[in-house]
């Protein structure tokens, strides 16, 4: 019967400490002001120059266009591919992944 008693006090002592954190957690770090900073993605146009290199995580497969024709950009050389990055259309040479050109998509 004690250890009964003793599980239910507990056990009651658990949910009570657990809500109260959660209705601390919901908004205690925006009103602090410590919430998370959101971080503006890379510009090409604004960023990036000819001759520059390409960052590493712009070389995947998700960034590199077929249909450069539907957004009336000029065919890429041999060696050559255009990447879609924010918007923006940038030729990068696929040997190096230096920057030969680079649209602007958006302002």
């Amino acid at each position: 019967m004690k250890n009964q008693l003793v599980l239910s006090i507990i056990a009651a002592l658990v949910v009570g400490v657990s809500s109260s954190a959660m209705a601390q957690g919901s908004g205690g770090d925006q009103a602090q002001g410590t919430g998370r900073q959101q971080v503006m993605p890379t510009m090409p146009h604004r960023d990036w120059h000819e001759g520059q290199q390409v960052p590493s995580k712009y070389r995947h497969y998700n960034y590199q266009m077929a249909d450069w024709k539907s957004h009336n950009l000029d065919a890429p050389k041999r060696g050559q591919q255009w990447l879609g990055v924010n918007g923006d259309y940038v030729l990068v040479s696929r040997s190096n992944w230096k920057i030969a050109k680079i649209v602007p998509g958006t302002e």
